[in-house]
């Protein structure tokens, strides 16, 4: 059986009175989102303390809380150095199944993708993630990890932020250029600035998670169940997903006026599992948990020194896996420009396009779930009810109506708009790592740690830049690399095109080798100012 981590508390110099130097970066909170942002950071360059107020990884336990993995995310976990564990632990699925009154309604198979270095989704326990980013933090010097310190005191002013930090062993001030708020939906952070979100809607829809280990044989296939109405469930719905040790999520929406306290004692727990897996199976309870969700988001990501990321700036419910994905990708946004404002000079407007981009794409996340949750569970939607009956009733013999089923439309990557200061013409998109040759060569391993000018040309244009990389993509292709170029990207690796793109992965622009492109006034917004003050420590690397 799997134990959590337990990391040492280590008394800070700050409490036996060693002067404290103003800190270029602060993360507050030590979990998915924080340490992801944490090691951009430092792998750019950016000294970083963590705060963190527990001394382990995950929540309450062996929560498995964020499971489901988007290629999107392992991309990024893949210039972070952490993806090869993640997916050799994880579960593959591609997969899923949907009931409704027990009766099997269509299935779906996720596209085989050998074009891309991911191909599909993984399916891992979120403590995992948190363990294998904590101990690629250990060996990174420009990181200083912060256990049982808990943040009870923030102040903002013009030129930094100060923090009171509470330890076991008493308190002490800390004063950073800039402060992340890291930590998670009901954010203390948050709370000590007096800010809170916009909220969009609140449900009495209560659900528990159940994570079971089965024992002995079992022969469940590695497929996303989906349950509408289930009778094992008083008619509700139920979700089914493998993950990593033999263990299975499995989400169980509560009946109306159902107390959760009651549903997640350990005999209503067993029985609420053995009536959906039967007799025969014998299984224990790894962890459980009760939920209702709730959309909201700040109106602002940004308040001066204090920036927000993942479930302290935004909450979405946890159809389509878009919780822990979205806060990884916040933090994949916010890394670079970070670390050009603290390592490069770069003036500190740069970081409102963070809250710009990345609020919409929370706003998106939004929506696809609500969309979600009123099809799993129409309540008061009395035209809803009708609709998804109907659509349940034609799914087995309709194609078109089978793919109107909405339980929870898996996560995709943000789409930056053309109102971004770092987006033009037809740009936006995440850039696939599209495979293009045997010996592992791929897309984002000819990417520079700042913009790259991807040429797909067999010479790169020539260019002097020094936020700059140039590569040429035809060299790095064999012929079946070519061929995926033109599928995933629709565009030859000799077309002579030539695409900017960003420190995330994001394209700014496709049209980079046109006459009238202006690199400089593209890249304006991430020039150095000679305002702000640089805390790089050594060459940034990718």
């Amino acid at each position: 059986m799997y134990q959590l981590p337990r990391y040492p508390f280590r008394r800070p110099a700050e409490l036996d009175g060693a002067p404290s130097p103003r800190r270029p970066v602060v993360v507050v909170g030590g979990g998915l989102t924080g340490l992801t942002l944490a090691l951009d950071l430092v792998r750019r360059g950016v000294p970083v303390v963590l705060l963190d107020d527990d001394d382990t990884v995950g929540v309450r336990g062996l929560a498995s809380r964020g499971i489901v993995w988007a290629q999107r995310t392992l991309d990024i976990f893949e210039r972070l150095g952490v993806a090869p564990r993640i997916v050799a632990k994880g579960v593959r699925w591609n997969v899923g199944r949907v009931l409704c009154a027990d009766k099997p309604v269509t299935s779906f198979t996720l596209q085989d993708q050998p074009d891309l270095r991911h191909n599909g989704f993984a399916n891992l326990q979120q403590y995992y993630v948190e363990q294998y980013l904590v101990q690629a933090l250990q060996a990174e010097s420009l990181a200083d990890l912060r256990w049982r310190n808990e943040v009870v005191g923030l102040q903002v002013h013009d030129t930094h932020a100060e923090l009171q930090v509470r330890t076991p062993e008493g308190d002490y001030a800390l004063q950073a250029d800039w402060v992340i708020a890291c930590d998670g939906g009901a954010s203390p952070c948050r709370k000590l600035l007096g800010l809170a979100p916009k909220v969009y809607d609140r449900t009495e829809d209560h659900w528990i998670i159940i994570d079971v280990t089965l024992l002995g044989d079992c022969t469940w296939p590695e497929e996303r169940w989906t349950w509408l109405d289930a009778s094992a469930n008083n008619g509700r719905a139920v979700w089914r997903h493998k993950m990593a040790d033999d263990t299975w999520r499995l989400d169980f929406q509560l009946t109306e006026g159902e107390d959760p306290h009651d549903a997640a004692t350990p005999a209503a727990m067993r029985r609420r599992v053995r009536a959906l897996v039967g007799d025969e199976i014998a299984f224990e309870v790894a962890w459980s948990g009760a939920w209702a969700y709730r959309h909201e988001c700040l109106e602002s990501m940004r308040h001066g020194r204090v920036l927000f990321a993942g479930d302290a700036a935004h909450l979405v419910a946890p159809f389509g896996a878009r919780g822990g994905n979205g806060g990884v990708q916040d933090a994949d946004n916010l890394g670079w420009k970070l670390a050009m404002v603290v390592g490069q000079g770069v003036a500190a407007g740069l970081l409102d396009s963070y809250s710009q981009e990345r609020r919409a794409a929370a706003l998106e996340n939004i929506r696809q779930a609500r969309r979600s949750s009123r099809f799993v569970y129409p309540r008061g939607l009395e035209s809803m009810q009708l609709w998804r009956d109907a659509i349940m009733a034609l799914a087995p013999s309709l194609p078109w109506a089978a793919r109107l089923i909405n339980t929870g439309r898996l996560s995709a990557p943000a789409v930056y708009g053309r109102d971004s200061p770092l987006v033009q013409d037809e740009g936006g998109a995440a850039l696939p790592d599209v495979v293009l040759h045997q010996n592992g060569a791929s897309l984002h391993r000819l990417l520079g740690p700042w913009f790259t000018l991807l040429c797909f040309s067999d010479s790169a244009i020539s260019c002097v830049h020094p936020m700059v990389h140039v590569a040429a993509v035809g060299p790095h292709c064999d012929d079946a690399g070519r061929a995926a170029l033109q599928r995933q990207l629709g565009v030859s690796a000799a077309s002579g095109q030539a695409w900017l793109i960003r420190p995330d992965q994001h394209i700014a622009t496709r049209r980079a080798h046109d006459a009238a492109f202006d690199l400089a006034q593209a890249l304006a917004p991430c020039m150095p100012s000679s305002t702000e003050p640089s805390h790089a420590q050594h060459p940034a690397t990718a």
